[in-house]
């Protein structure tokens, strides 16, 4: 005997969701299924006397996920900025689905939220604030800010420092008494390779063996 199937229940209303007159609750079955933006629920066809089908809820759960994901991204923005991957990543630890938080952060992305070239930049600034940097140690720094390789390395470019830059910070160091091998183990750390060092030391008037 074949099992009678059970038909879906309907959508009995779209309300207002508590202080947010632009998000609304959907309910069916006497109880609330879930809670959307008002744009989101029409575009997915949500509307009073629709069928709560299995698909439509599929799309409405991930729809919701990805807006609870960009509530917290917006929150995490408000704090301080952030890479599209770093802040996806960000969102995933913070218990967010995956696909959920990728999506938010996209949508993020093209509306502007989000963009790598001025983060990158903005990065690169607060690098330099302690000193010189070639562009490789400072793309290095880039990608650990989440900032993808294409935009790290553009960025990289722009900011390293050059020969006349690190000579003068040399020049400093020297007239303030640091010593030849205080000056070079910090640009080693900084990652500038041995000939450079030498140079900017010699260039400063530090007498080498």
């Amino acid at each position: 005997m074949a099992r009678k199937r059970t038909a879906s229940p309907r959508i009995e209303l779209l309300r207002p969701h508590a202080g947010d007159p632009n998000t609304v609750d959907i309910r069916a079955g006497g109880r609330t299924l879930a809670t959307l933006p008002r744009t989101r629920a029409e575009e997915l066809g949500v509307r009073e006397g629709a069928a709560w089908t299995p698909a439509l809820a599929r799309r409405v759960d991930r729809s919701a996920a990805e807006s609870l994901a960009r509530e917290a991204a917006l929150a995490h923005l408000a704090k301080r900025s952030w890479s599209a991957a770093g802040l996806a990543a960000r969102l995933v630890r913070g218990g967010h689905d995956e696909d959920a938080a990728a999506a938010a952060v996209a949508a993020m992305v093209a509306d502007g939220w989000l963009d790598d070239r001025a983060y990158a930049q903005e990065r690169v600034a607060h690098h330099r604030r302690t000193g010189s940097f070639p562009a490789d140690a400072l793309a290095a720094l880039l990608a650990r800010d989440g900032i993808g390789e294409r935009d790290a390395e553009r960025a990289a470019r722009a900011g390293a420092a050059s020969a006349k830059e690190l000579r003068a910070e040399v020049r400093a160091a020297h007239r303030a008494g640091a010593s030849a091998r205080t000056v070079a183990g910090r640009l080693t750390r900084r990652g500038f390779d041995a000939d450079t060092i030498r140079d900017a030391l010699e260039a400063a008037g530090y007498e080498l063996d």
